[in-house]
């Protein structure tokens, strides 16, 4: 039971996380900014394959984190260059 409740509240707090990055996109930036609803999938599917294919896992952090940089990246230069 102590299990369950442990894993719960983890998800929980992963979950908080999300909901910061929509509140500030949509909230203070006042900007629909969809890329942190899709910034972690691409980071969760970049982490797989690297790490089903033997990959360091401090490397695939770091993959991981920059691929999600650059999808966020890209999200910005549209907004800005393109209105």
């Amino acid at each position: 039971m102590l299990d369950l409740l442990i894993s719960t509240v983890t998800q929980g707090c992963i979950y908080a996380l999300l909901s910061y990055g929509i509140y500030i996109t949509y909230q203070i930036l006042d900007f629909p900014d969809l890329t942190v609803d899709g910034s972690f999938p691409l980071g969760a599917a970049v982490t797989a394959v690297l790490l089903t294919n033997g990959c360091n896992p401090y490397l695939t952090l770091l993959a991981a984190t920059a691929c999600g940089a650059l999808a966020g990246l890209a999200t910005g230069l549209i907004h800005v260059r393109l209105h």
